[in-house]
């Protein structure tokens, strides 16, 4: 046991120094000069993930994109778990974890991830009838504050969340969000497509842009079973990791392949 966990945690170092800007003839972001990416001791997105050469984050943001934002991370030596505490394997396909306590159920998986992030934020922000708005679903759940008859504790919401996801389907995903245009995309919002299995969908959770109004942009996801939400690496071009560039097309993540066409916002 303590040599497997020491083998992870040289892997998860690894992986930590290694996201570096590298030469490349191919990439607009090349930098004779190797400059680091990734702070691994920070516990911030918006300092742990330095931005590329002449690209800045944008100080406007809603109210969803700073709480996204300014979500906390957990020491970059501490894997992804599943709800059940089993490490989940291939740790090389992210760089951090959110410090959110999961569900102890399996409710936490793929697209209901980006749900409870949707829930979190609204619970943490006192806007119990935006989460009681979420309940006009097509499975009909209680909504929050008739469930919570009064108690608004940390245990009640933990309790509604289990209840909350154990009541999402695609569809009932579908009626909360609302398609936008790929280029008008920001923080919050949701790439989400419909498997033959199941849905899956990430979020962006951080974004930076250059002065031709070039964006890039950081990405969250949870997966099956039920885990911890983590912070993608960009399998496509490592130069940059785990930033994705803006461009229409296909978007491919480590785990799933999405159009550009899926994003979607929160309504």
């Amino acid at each position: 046991m303590k040599f497997s966990v020491f083998i992870f945690s040289i892997v998860l170092l690894f992986s930590c120094n290694s996201h570096i800007f590298k030469s490349s003839s191919n990439s607009e972001f090349a930098d004779t000069n190797e400059t680091k990416i990734i702070r691994c001791k920070e516990l911030k997105i918006f300092t742990r993930y330095q931005t590329p050469v002449n690209y800045n984050r944008n100080k406007d943001l809603s109210s969803f994109a700073k709480w996204l934002n300014d979500i906390s991370l957990k020491n970059s030596k501490i894997p992804v778990y599943t709800f059940d505490e089993i490490r989940k394997p291939n740790p090389n396909i992210y760089v951090g974890v959110l410090d959110l306590d999961q569900p102890k159920k399996n409710v936490q998986f793929n697209a209901n991830a980006i749900i409870r992030l949707r829930l979190e934020y609204f619970y943490q922000n006192k806007k119990y009838n935006e989460m009681d708005k979420m309940a006009n679903i097509e499975t009909k759940p209680t909504p929050y504050t008739k469930f919570a008859k009064g108690d608004l504790s940390k245990a009640t919401f933990d309790s509604y969340l289990i209840y909350y996801l154990e009541n999402t389907t695609s569809n009932t995903i579908k009626q909360l969000l609302k398609p936008i245009q790929f280029e008008n995309i920001e923080i919050g919002d949701v790439f989400f497509q419909t498997g033959n299995i199941r849905n899956h969908a990430v979020i962006i959770i951080d974004m930076a842009k250059d002065a031709n109004g070039n964006k890039i942009f950081i990405l969250a996801q949870g997966y099956y079973p039920s885990q911890d939400i983590q912070i993608l690496v960009n399998p496509s071009n490592d130069n940059i990791s785990p930033w994705y560039e803006a461009k229409t097309g296909i978007l491919f993540t480590p785990e799933w392949r999405f159009s550009t066409s899926d994003v979607m916002r929160f309504k």
